[in-house]
């Protein structure tokens, strides 16, 4: 006997959600797992898993519960010990930062942001790449004027003149 559409349409969705799910994990499963370890850094794995989970389209509510797939060690005991600091996705990566994150992280790549250059042979858009991505581990606010700063002191002189020609305004501005 035929399916109904109504029943047709339900089995189709069933199904479409059985692979769905089945290919998140797989995803979530090749992803480097968190464990809390002093050698991670918990902000890129956490914008990893973010990037992973967004493509998806998971709710914040998918996310808390598929998040635990990509812990182990300190970090899962963490997560099941503390229920309370993971009541959200919000609360849940606050909370995640602040415990896993290396108090001496900020200075750093500040250290590392001042002593940077541009390579020999670095193309301008690597090059600003790696110094916006110092600027944000160093200082999340850091405000455009310092990070237009950082990129103009570290160019390598042959662009150096170039650039002070343009006249930057923003830290943007220098790859036109």
């Amino acid at each position: 006997m035929p399916l109904k559409p109504l029943e047709a349409a339900s089995c189709q969705d069933t199904l479409t959600n059985c692979l769905r799910n089945q290919l998140l994990i797989t995803n979530l499963e090749k992803l480097q797992k968190y464990s809390g370890k002093l050698q991670q850094n918990v902000s890129n794995w956490l914008r990893e898993i973010q990037q992973t989970m967004n493509m998806f389209k998971l709710t914040d509510d998918e996310k808390l519960f598929y998040v635990s797939l990509c812990l182990e060690a300190d970090a899962r005991d963490w997560f099941y010990d503390n229920p309370h600091l993971c009541s959200t996705w919000s609360i849940f990566t606050q909370n995640l930062l602040k415990t896993f994150e290396s108090s001496g992280k900020g200075s750093i790549a500040f250290n590392r942001l001042r002593h940077y250059e541009q390579g020999i042979n670095q193309d301008v858009r690597h090059y600003y790449s790696e110094v916006m991505k110092l600027c944000k581990e160093a200082n999340p606010i850091m405000d455009d004027v310092s990070k237009l700063q950082y990129l103009k002191d570290s160019l390598k002189p042959s662009l150096r003149f170039d650039v002070l020609l343009k006249n930057p305004k923003k830290p943007e501005e220098l790859l036109e």
